[in-house]
């Protein structure tokens, strides 16, 4: 549309185009006219971003004609009208109670009724104004608005392409208006706008949809379920609610359309309940309606680790065409995998798994990862125990049948269909969606364990060789070696051996502990113990039973090893520190080790001196009174030493009488001394 520049009325390039047929033919207009005196002139050129005018004075007169001169008023309500910026804005943005906007082609009537509203108004003020200054009377103002509205929608037609919805009736047309002037924009809002949203259903009748939608075990199809609404509004089936015992009664729901029907069923706000209640595949479900969250990968290896299980895609024929499995680790930030475990059966592999984990970050140097996320299946019984967070990691996300909640779900698809899918016996999925991923001709053949395992190993080994996804010029394992973390906590061992490690019952006999065919020594973070905290732990430990939970590496050593009294902690068992007897072949280990030994036997030594010094002589005086004897051992003179008998007295001799007679002598039972020899 023509307008104003530089107090001059002019035509954009766009708006001349069409009239001239092509931008060709306007160019070879302008430059023929360019240096006459008449014809068509450019006012301002194409360039640093402004677009080129050209002065609408200089057009032919049929085309001024097609464009049309703003400046010839076909109309008086023209000289006010403009289209209102505020009713855009305020039209854009409105909302109503349940959330809705307005659909485009009501925004576009209610703008131009108020931007009418606002000429209408201004034309009033300006007729008022001029019969006050001429003393005329205001009478029939209205009516000359109203007439004035009424044909000023040719105009509107005809140059802006759109018409006012007033009404042309005078009385209601100044109640509208008069509206507007009140109460602006919403005023001219219709209650009624949304006909073609308007509900034929209210909230029982969709509620009762719903439940018959999901009411009965063979999944109704909506087809079903508008035959048992026509059952039901004509009196043949009773519909009851199991949680209240109320009878719903017909008369109070309409006849429904099949399209109706099957219209509000297929909502969004009717399918996120009844498909949730009627659907077996949580994954699917979730894919429907559960928004997913976006996250970026980490930067630092070991920041966090994805875990999961899978059946890798062979059959095997120990198990009779059954799939073996493996227990996967994936650190997310180098995208390699750091862990894995295998197995016939899901038995025991869980805890291999975490096992195996330790194992493999001890050997390589590394702490355990930070934070873990897994699904639940196979984790919940060890929420409780190791898997609390700031145990055997710092945090722990556990989710239940969320695939897309873990990392490594992504990573099995590619690992299957881009480095398995080579190996001898790969079998395709069932249903693949791509034809490349599909089963071809011939018989899948079973092949032995030893042979998928090798294969399963074989492909995480080129998975983790690949380039990494943001550094290509690294490795996945280069990567992973390149970037840990720096500032990782140390292996928690006190928090995982007791729960994943193995457990044996021994003692402590002068410091050392046999476990596992070796000696162990007492101590600390790894380390050997000596002086006060060794003699410390020699207090509690020494002579005891005590137990030991330890886990051992991939070579069957001990890897570390707890202490504990019942359940308590007490100090690690550490390997006892050995070293060369020949003294020519003794290297720089041994001589520590020998220094450390001689220290770990000196404090011991020490501490027995320091309690031997410390000991005193002491006299013991018993004082306790003396308890009267209740026993005399009789013939007590035959315990008298030989030497202390006295000369026997010599008797007269008996008086020789016919009436004496010699008693007879005493028998004894007790015999010599040689008789018992």
């Amino acid at each position: 549309m023509p307008h104003e520049w530089n107090n001059i009325l002019v035509v954009t390039v766009d708006e001349l185009v069409p009239v001239w047929f092509s931008y060709d033919a306007l160019q070879k207009s302008v430059k023929r006219y360019e240096k006459q005196d008449y014809g068509i002139k450019r006012v301002q050129r194409a360039c640093y971003g402004h677009q080129a005018l050209f002065s609408f004075d200089s057009l032919p007169a049929n085309v001024q004609m097609g464009l049309g001169d703003p400046r010839k008023l076909d109309h008086i309500l023209e000289k006010f009208y403009k289209v209102d910026g505020g009713a855009v804005a305020f039209y854009g943005s409105y909302r109503f109670d349940d959330g809705t906007a307005l659909d485009m082609q009501y925004q576009e009537k209610y703008i131009i009724n108020a931007s009418v509203c606002k000429a209408v108004l201004a034309l009033k003020e300006a007729r008022e104004r001029d019969r006050q200054t001429k003393n005329m009377s205001a009478a029939g103002v209205w009516s000359s608005l109203c007439a004035d509205a009424i044909s000023f929608n040719k105009t509107l037609s005809s140059k802006h392409g759109a018409e006012h919805s007033f009404p042309v009736n005078e009385r209601r047309f100044k109640d509208a208006i008069k509206e507007f002037e009140q109460n602006g924009y919403a005023s001219l809002i219709s209650a009624r706008h949304k006909n073609q949203y308007a509900r034929k259903v209210d909230a029982a009748t969709l509620q009762m949809l719903n439940n018959m939608f999901v009411s009965e075990q063979h999944k109704p199809t909506p087809t079903d379920v508008k035959r048992r609404y026509e059952a039901f509004l004509s009196g043949y089936i009773e519909v009851i609610n199991n949680a209240s015992g109320e009878i719903y009664n017909p008369k109070g729901f309409q006849k429904l359309s099949t399209r109706t029907i099957t219209g509000y069923l297929a909502q969004w706000s009717s399918k996120i309940g009844t498909y949730a209640k009627r659907s077996g595949d949580r994954q699917r479900l979730m894919g429907q309606f559960k928004p997913f969250h976006s996250m970026d990968r980490p930067k630092f290896a070991g920041s966090l680790i994805s875990i999961d299980d899978r059946q890798p895609p062979f059959k095997c024929i120990e198990l009779d065409g059954e799939r073996i499995w493996f227990y996967n680790g994936l650190d997310v930030a180098s995208d390699a995998f750091t862990c894995w475990v295998f197995g016939m059966s899901k038995q025991g592999i869980i805890l291999d798994f975490y096992r195996q984990l330790v194992r493999n970050y001890a050997k390589w140097g590394y702490e355990l990862p930070a934070e873990l996320e897994a699904e639940m299946s196979l984790n919940s019984s060890f929420t409780n125990t190791f898997l609390r967070e700031g145990s055997m990691f710092q945090h722990v996300r556990i989710e239940a049948n969320n695939a897309r909640g873990k990392v490594i779900e992504s990573r099995f698809n590619p690992l299957r269909h881009k480095i398995e899918k080579e190996l001898e016996g790969f079998q395709p999925r069932p249903h693949a969606k791509k034809e490349s991923n599909q089963a071809g001709p011939g018989k899948i053949e079973q092949i032995p364990y030893l042979q998928i395992v090798e294969g399963s190993l074989a492909a995480i080994e080129k998975w983790n060789n690949l380039p990494h996804p943001d550094r290509p010029e690294l490795s996945r394992w280069q990567y992973f070696q390149e970037c840990q973390k720096p500032d990782l906590r140390p292996t928690n061992y006190q928090g995982i051996l007791p729960y994943i490690g193995y457990e044996t019952n021994t003692s402590c006999n002068v410091g050392q502990i046999r476990l596992q065919g070796q000696y162990f020594l007492l101590g600390e973070n790894g380390k050997v113990c000596t002086g006060e905290k060794l003699i410390s732990l020699m207090k509690q430990v020494e002579g005891e039973q005590i137990k030991i939970y330890w886990l051992d590496n991939d070579k069957g050593y001990v890897l570390r090893a707890l202490v504990y009294i019942g359940t308590q902690y007490i100090c690690e068992a550490v390997a006892k520190p050995t070293y060369n007897r020949a003294k020519v072949e003794q290297t720089p280990v041994d001589h520590a080790n020998r220094e450390l030994m001689s220290s770990y036997v000196a404090t011991i030594e020490a501490f027995g001196k320091r309690q031997k010094a410390a000991l005193e002589k002491v006299t013991i005086l018993d004082n306790s009174p003396v308890r009267p004897k209740t026993f005399i051992m009789p013939d007590i003179r035959r315990a008298r030493p030989v030497d202390s008998f006295e000369d026997a007295e010599v008797l007269e001799p008996l008086p020789q009488s016919e009436d004496f007679t010699m008693p007879p002598p005493e028998t004894t039972t007790r015999r010599s001394l040689l008789q018992r020899f």
